[in-house]
């Protein structure tokens, strides 16, 4: 075995994946997923996988579950088959929803999402055969517009059916049959229309018993007269049901010629629901898309999924890992407590890679791995009682079969190396293992509690150093991995927060031999020394921040400077156009039709003495893009243009073009200036025609459900497009329409109606529970 799938829990990360698989083909396609060690087809899942993620930012991609699809895939391998008009409907939401992916990704959003496009492009069109369906399959039954043999039947039932209505009513009104009827209504048993008998009444009316209530108090008895009439609608249904099995054996034909397109969208629609499940995870748990490297390894912010997910249950925050490792560092050892998470490190870092190599991305704020062509791990206790295996016994023959198939591309990772045994032998071997990995050039992490061990990775080339910070005050691990520092086990200092005799902790440390003592002072030391460099570090990254929070607060004062004298001289500009309008109102009101003209061009000179008044204040620059009177790109002045009134040195717009004059509006007031005095800067903008506007705000829908019983046809049509509409901008994935039995003239409206509908994606009647045949439900399109 090339990877250690069962020890890194590669089933429960595919469990994680498959949250967001719905089908039954997806489901199979990422079970069947395994690490691989092509690293073109590798960079190939991770581009589309980063394409997929940022399309999902602000879209969705559904995967309805068809649940039949799989078993009508497989009838329709077989010759002779015949679909039923379920298996019929289940590949016309199939087809549908292909047609929805091929036609997803088109136009600009193809330049966006090239890969996404491409995948898509290699569905086959399928629109004939879904169209045809369309025409033969609407609203849950065969369409009669399809058949004109179909039609006709059915003209001919709704017919007699009408006339034995009438006639069983006439029957039921009878005086005559006052006294032996239970009830005066008409129902069906056994497919014949009957009326409710007394039952001591039975011999009394001529017909036919069909069959009793439960309580044995009614029969209900077919009468005579009607007794062709029902044979009539019986040989009618049989001859419809003949006519619907031959369209459906059609339909079945038509369906098998494309059943090779089928089964490729089939395949198709599974890798990319796949695909997709894969983007779900990655936003989910904020993924990068990985590097490959020929053999450095670094991890930022790298997080173990499945801990990840239990935490959040938990609303708990996990302690990410980083780890930079270069290509000639062959060899990790981790130290640290008991609990503080040495074998969580391992898994990590083994799993990160099986994710890697499995085309998913990866839990990370960065990521750039080697391909590995093995990853191995000795993991948990592996004793066995069957096989007679002691748990050192398990690890050694586990170490064994890693030291036959390691190569330079191995991944190996170690759990408490050389434990379960006498302590020096058991770091000796552990050594020697480690030095074996070491020289083949595989890249090999283990943990440890042995000082031996953390002496060796210190003092041997390629080989490093690593530890789980523990909080030496709480004596509490803070899961925090520290790389380049070897851990302390702190088994005394743990024994005595517990609260040990004192006396058995100084025997116990009298009993440590020097080189324990040598080893533990140096890594303390250490310690010390790497903790002094990280408080450096701390305190010049808080200089940085604070720089920056200055920069960022000076800056934002000068913008708010700048606004308040914007804001300032807008509020002088308003307050003097606003008194000359007060008095040029005083003053016209009482002007002469002779004065008027005068007049205005009075208010015109106020107008250029206010505008000149708060140029004084707040002086406009000159353009610098040309003298003053030169003449434009942007074409005559015409109204709406965007112009400059040179002699005024404002801008405006033009409101109105007359015969040696032009009107601009400048802020809240207007002048009246000649063509030459303006220059224009800008075309008009485009405006829609007058009346029309853009509302792209959703309609609140207050209710999934409308009752149409009682309307006309027409009526009922009307009240349903316009609930359809409003159903539509309210997003609602589907609608009821309670129509009720009756003679079926509504529901065969309303079908006709929603099989024309573009909002209406499919519809049929409405489950038993939700109404039966009294109702319809409307499934919308996105």
């Amino acid at each position: 075995m090339n990877f250690s799938l069962e020890a890194l829990e590669y089933g429960r990360l595919k469990e994680l994946v498959g949250r967001y698989v719905a089908n039954a083909a997806g489901r199979e396609l990422l079970e069947g997923l395994r690490p691989s060690t092509d690293r073109a087809l590798l960079e190939e899942m991770h581009a589309l996988n980063g394409e997929a993620m940022e399309y999902l930012r602000e879209n969705r991609v559904p995967f309805p579950d068809v649940a039949l699809l799989p078993a009508v895939l497989e009838r329709l391998g077989f010759g002779g088959a015949t679909l039923d008009l379920s298996e019929v409907e289940a590949i016309q939401d199939f087809l549908s929803e292909i047609e929805t992916l091929r036609s997803r990704w088109k136009g600009s959003e193809a330049e966006h999402y090239p890969r996404l496009a491409t995948a898509a492009r290699r569905l086959a069109d399928m629109r004939p055969l879904a169209a045809l369906l369309g025409r033969a399959v609407r609203g849950g039954e065969i369409n009669e517009d399809y058949s004109p043999e179909l039609k006709r039947l059915r003209t001919e039932g709704e017919r007699v059916r009408a006339r034995l209505g009438r006639k069983l009513e006439s029957i039921i009104k009878s005086p005559d049959l006052s006294d032996q009827l239970q009830d005066r209504l008409v129902t069906i048993r056994n497919g014949r229309y009957v009326i409710p008998v007394r039952a001591e009444q039975r011999r009394s009316v001529s017909g036919i018993v069909h069959g009793s209530s439960s309580s044995g108090a009614t029969v209900f008895m077919e009468p005579l007269e009607t007794l062709e009439m029902n044979n009539d609608i019986v040989r009618i249904q049989e001859a419809e049901q003949r006519e619907v099995q031959r369209i459906l054996a059609e339909l079945t034909d038509r369906i098998q010629e494309s059943i090779d397109d089928l089964g490729a969208a089939s395949e198709l629609r599974a890798e990319l629901e796949v695909l997709f499940a894969r983007a779900h995870f990655g936003r989910r748990f904020d993924c990068t898309t990985p590097r490959f490297s020929d053999g450095s390894l670094h991890v930022v912010d790298a997080r173990h999924p499945l801990l990840e997910d239990r935490l959040r249950s938990l609303k708990q925050t996990i302690v990410p890992l980083s780890l930079d490792l270069d290509a000639g560092d062959r060899v990790l050892v981790i130290s640290g407590p008991n609990a503080g998470g040495k074998t969580v490190v391992l898994k990590t870092l083994g799993l990160i890679q099986l994710i890697a190599q499995s085309g998913i991305p990866v839990p990370a704020a960065a990521a750039t791995l080697p391909i590995r062509d093995r990853v191995l791990a000795d993991i948990g206790d592996h004793q066995s009682i069957t096989n007679q295996l002691s748990t050192f016994s398990a690890h050694v023959l586990a170490i064994g079969g890693m030291i036959e198939s390691a190569s330079n591309d191995t991944m190996i990772l170690l759990d408490e190396i050389g434990s379960s045994t006498e302590p020096a032998e058991g770091a000796a071997l552990a050594i020697a293992v480690l030095e074996h990995f070491r020289a083949v050039g595989a890249f090999t992490i283990a943990t440890t509690h042995y000082n031996r061990l953390k002496m060796y990775a210190e003092t041997t080339p390629g080989v490093r150093n690593a530890a789980m910070e523990f909080n030496e005050e709480t004596l509490d691990p803070t899961y925090r991995f520290i790389d380049g520092l070897a851990g302390q086990s702190s088994g005394l200092k743990i024994a005595e927060r517990f609260q040990l005799p004192a006396g058995l902790l100084a025997a116990a440390r009298e009993a440590l031999d020097g080189t324990e003592l040598e080893a533990a002072r140096y890594v303390e030391d250490l310690k010390a020394r790497i903790e002094h460099l990280e408080r450096e570090k701390q305190d010049l990254e808080a200089e940085r921040q604070s720089f920056e929070e200055w920069k960022e607060r000076s800056g934002r004062q000068v913008e708010q400077e700048r606004e308040k004298e914007i804001d300032r001289v807008e509020k002088r500009l308003d307050a003097i156009i606003a008194d000359i309008r007060e008095r040029a109102a005083e003053e016209l009101a009482s002007a002469s039709k002779e004065t008027v003209r005068r007049f205005e061009r009075k208010l015109e000179r106020a107008r250029a003495e206010a505008v000149r008044q708060v140029r004084r204040e707040h002086p406009v620059p000159e353009p610098s893009n040309g003298a003053a009177g030169a003449p434009s790109s942007a074409g005559p002045p015409v109204v709406g243009a965007r112009v400059r009134v040179q002699s005024l040195g404002v801008e405006g717009t033009v409101v109105e073009v007359a015969s040696g004059h032009i009107e601009v509006a400048v802020g809240s007031m207007k002048v009246r200036r000649p063509p030459d005095d303006l220059e224009v800067l800008s075309a008009p903008d485009i405006a829609l025609p007058k009346g029309v506007r853009f509302d792209f705000s959703g309609k609140e829908a207050t209710s999934r459900e409308i009752n149409v019983i009682g309307c006309s046809a027409d009526e009922a049509v009307e009240m349903v497009d316009k609930f359809l509409d409003d159903a539509f901008l309210a997003h609602l994935p589907s609608i009821r329409i309670v129509h009720g039995f009756g003679k079926g003239v509504l529901r065969k409206a309303i079908g006709d109606f929603l099989g024309l509908h573009p909002q209406v994606a499919r519809f049929g009647t409405a489950p038993q529970n939700q109404g039966g045949g009294g109702a319809t439900i409307a499934t919308l399109r996105e």
